[in-house]
């Protein structure tokens, strides 16, 4: 059941509505710790910047992510295939 979820990120509240608390505020938690060490590292920046360069690590995560998945995926195909192959030769 979705229900709202207050967050804080870089000082600023955030209603949020969610179907797993906890994943919620785990995943809030470390946007606004790594925003934070960004903020520490580029003083400079403006809010918008830090979230834009967050955002694109996140998603650069996200596909590094994917990309093991899908060789791992690619792999124990192949691992079946020979398997298979070996089984029908076994079997002959």
């Amino acid at each position: 059941m979705s229900q709202t979820v207050k967050v804080t990120i870089l000082g600023t509240e955030y209603p949020l509505r969610s179907n797993d608390e906890d994943l919620t505020l785990r995943l809030a938690q470390d946007v606004d710790g790594y925003l934070r060490e960004l903020q520490t590292k580029l003083p400079a920046q403006s809010t918008t910047t830090l979230a834009v360069l967050g955002a694109l690590n996140f998603a650069e995560q996200e596909s590094h992510a994917k990309e093991n998945e899908r060789r791992e995926i690619d792999r124990v195909a192949h691992d079946l295939e020979t398997l298979a192959a070996s089984l029908e030769q076994a079997m002959e």
